[in-house]
């Protein structure tokens, strides 16, 4: 039981979008509309997708990108903060959180991408040669 559920859940880090996939699928099911769930499967996607990079990048580079990871999250949240204040009379923290959060899910899933072309990239050259 120990090692299937490692197994699951090396498959839900390496591969986060099973996971927005899956809770696209069963809001479907429960009958609510695709377009009023995809804000909602991909802030239930974001943690993930923080793993996912992280795992992605120490396997294809072998350094510890998490101090990178974190660092540029944070100034993303402190400038769209910066930005929502100037732009905004009323400033609501739960509308900056829910746009940084949507923000981290764009990078870190065009992140996730690159790194994936980037290892593969890797492994072919490495077996090229």
């Amino acid at each position: 039981m120990n090692g299937l559920l490692s197994i699951l859940l090396g498959i839900i880090v390496l591969f986060p979008f099973i996971i927005t996939i899956a809770f696209l699928v069963g809001m479907r099911k429960l009958g609510k509309a695709p377009a009023a769930v995809v804000g909602k499967a991909a802030d239930f996607t974001t943690p993930f997708l923080f793993f996912s990079v992280y795992i992605t990048s120490m396997t294809i580079f072998g350094k510890g990108t998490g101090f990178y990871i974190t660092a540029i999250a944070l100034l993303l949240a402190i400038f769209i903060a910066v930005i929502e204040r100037i732009k905004q009379k009323e400033f609501k923290i739960t509308r900056v959180v829910q746009k940084t959060w949507r923000l981290y899910f764009l990078l870190l899933s065009l992140s996730y991408i690159v790194l994936l072309i980037i290892g593969v990239s890797f492994k072919i050259t490495e077996y090229v040669k």
